[in-house]
Parts: C-alpha cells; structure tokens; sequence
C-alpha cells in the first residue's frame, strides 16, 4: 500500500509548545516510500509516488542479481524534477546497511519506454550521435566498432544524465553507463519528439540513435561491478 509516514517533533510528541498545541506533523523524504519485501522473488521493492508519476526500485537478493537494482518509472516527468522522487528511494535505500552494501549496479531499462515517458535523455543520446564525427547519420550507424559500444561512450561522453550524476554525487558515490544493449534507430523526422531534434540541428532524414536498454555502474564506498547485459529485463 502506498503510504506516507509522518514524523512528529519532540516538541510536537510532548505538546510543549507555546499554547500546548501540536505542530504540524514533519516528513521526512525517505518517510514517503513503501518497502515490501517478496521473500518468495528474492526481492525488495521501493515504491514513491507523486501526483501521476510513479517510481519503484527493486532491490534483488537472490545470487545472480544480487549487485542490481531495478529502476522501474511511469513517469513523463522531465529528469530535473523527476530527481526528487529519486532521491527519496536513494535515501531509503542508502539507510538499509544490507542494501547499501549490494548497490552497485542500476539496471535503468529503456532509455525511452512505452507509454508515460520523458524524452529528454533520448533527445540528448539523438544530438550527441548527429554532432558526433564518428556516427554515420546517413547509414544510421557508428563509423568504426559496434553500435552498443559506440552509444555507451557517447552517453557517457556527453553526459546525457547530468541529474542522476548530480542526485548521487549528492550521497558520496557516483554514476557511469556500464552496458548498453538493443539499441533503436530510426530517422529523426519519424520520432515524436522530432520538434527539440530539429532545434538541435537535426534533419528529418538524419538517423540517430535514440533507446536502448540501459545499465550503470554505481562507484563509491564498495568498488562497481560492471553488470551482465541481459540479468535483469
């Protein structure tokens, strides 16, 4: 059940206030998360939501995932404002010792997923590949080596998720695009996020990488593991 705990001063806790009334109850970020655990899966799941966005990480303690978390979102939210409700599941799970110390890879899923969804990262992976010397947006394709790697790179090159890096520079660790796999391209003019391509300088008939499934590396406190493709879908 989705829930919201609320966290009551001593002031409040002791009615000692000035004319012995309670003040309004405090919560907390971290208090605006549900935890259920499925011992049956092997897993955790936090749960935030807010308004019609909806965020759950899922925790894995069974061996093959036990490294990973699973980044689930319905959210159309762009990354700026979608970072609170990621910081209040970072928050939860940084306070679980148990937890923290499996945290080392985020699978992310999708980087532009069906149905309620932000563009942003994609629309920067899009930019980031037509102004790059070394994709072909003719062919739709790197010049040299292999499309996942290339995209890999770039994303980590341009930076396309400066609000995730910032979120958990914020919690002493940092973040990096570990693997990518199933990359999509298509001609810019066929997406329907065209109208910020084409105020990047993008053509309708340039073809740009713009999803792929996606997983970082969490560095900080243990040592990152870079994860296995394909764990966890």
């Amino acid at each position: 059940m989705w829930r919201r705990a609320a966290v009551l001063t001593v002031c409040g806790a002791m009615l000692a206030c000035a004319g012995g009334k309670a003040p309004e109850p405090v919560v907390k970020p971290e208090d605006e998360v549900s935890v259920e655990r499925d011992t049956a899966l092997g897993e955790i799941r936090y749960g935030t939501v807010q308004g019609n966005c909806r965020i759950t990480w899922t925790v894995h303690t069974t061996e093959l995932n036990r490294a990973v978390i699973r980044h689930r979102s319905e959210c159309d939210w762009p990354p700026a404002e979608q970072v609170r409700l990621l910081a209040r599941l970072l928050g939860k799970v940084m306070q679980s010792g148990a937890d923290r110390s499996q945290f080392r890879t985020l699978s992310w899923g999708r980087l532009y997923p069906d149905g309620p969804q932000d563009s942003t990262m994609a629309a920067r992976l899009a930019l980031a590949a037509k102004d790059s010397a070394d994709w072909d947006a003719a062919r739709g394709s790197p010049r040299s080596g292999d499309v996942n790697g290339f995209v890999r790179q770039l994303a980590n090159d341009r930076l396309i998720y400066p609000e995730l890096r910032a979120l958990f520079r914020e919690f002493g660790r940092d973040i990096e695009i570990a693997a990518v796999e199933k990359v999509l391209v298509l001609p810019a003019g066929q997406l329907p996020f065209f109208e910020k391509l084409q105020k990047g300088g993008a053509l309708p008939g340039d073809k740009v990488p713009f999803d792929c499934q996606v997983w970082f590396a969490i560095r900080g406190g243990a040592s990152a593991e870079v994860p296995q493709a394909g764990a966890v879908q």
